[in-house]
C-alpha cells in the first residue's frame, strides 16, 4: 500500500511542477507581448537624427522588418525572463 502513496505522490508532484512550467511560461509570453507593443511597428520610426543617411535607408524593406521584430522579440522575451527570475526568485535548496 505504501509503494502506492509513493507513486501517487510522485505524479502529484510531477503534475505541480509542470502546472508551474505552464504557468511561467504563459506568463514570461504575455509580459513579452506587453513589451513588444511599447515599440514601434516599423524599423524606420526608430530612427535617430544621429544616425548617418545610410544606416536610415537600411531600415526599409521586409528582410529589415524581419530583423527588426527578430530583435524586438528576442528582448522582450530576455526582459520578461529577467522579471520573472526577480518577481519569483527560484528555492536556493
Amino acid at each position: 500500500m505504501s509503494a502506492y502513496l509513493v507513486q501517487e505522490h510522485i505524479e502529484a508532484q510531477g503534475w505541480s511542477n509542470h502546472q508551474a512550467t505552464v504557468e511561467r511560461d504563459a506568463w514570461i509570453d504575455n509580459r513579452a507581448q506587453e513589451i513588444i507593443a511599447l515599440f514601434p511597428d516599423e524599423p524606420t520610426r526608430m530612427g535617430c537624427f544621429t544616425l548617418p543617411r545610410e544606416a536610415l535607408s537600411a531600415m526599409h524593406g521586409d528582410e529589415a522588418k524581419e530583423a527588426y521584430n527578430d530583435y524586438v522579440s528576442a528582448i522582450a522575451y530576455i526582459r520578461a525572463e529577467k522579471e520573472w527570475d526577480r518577481l519569483y526568485p527560484a528555492c536556493p535548496f
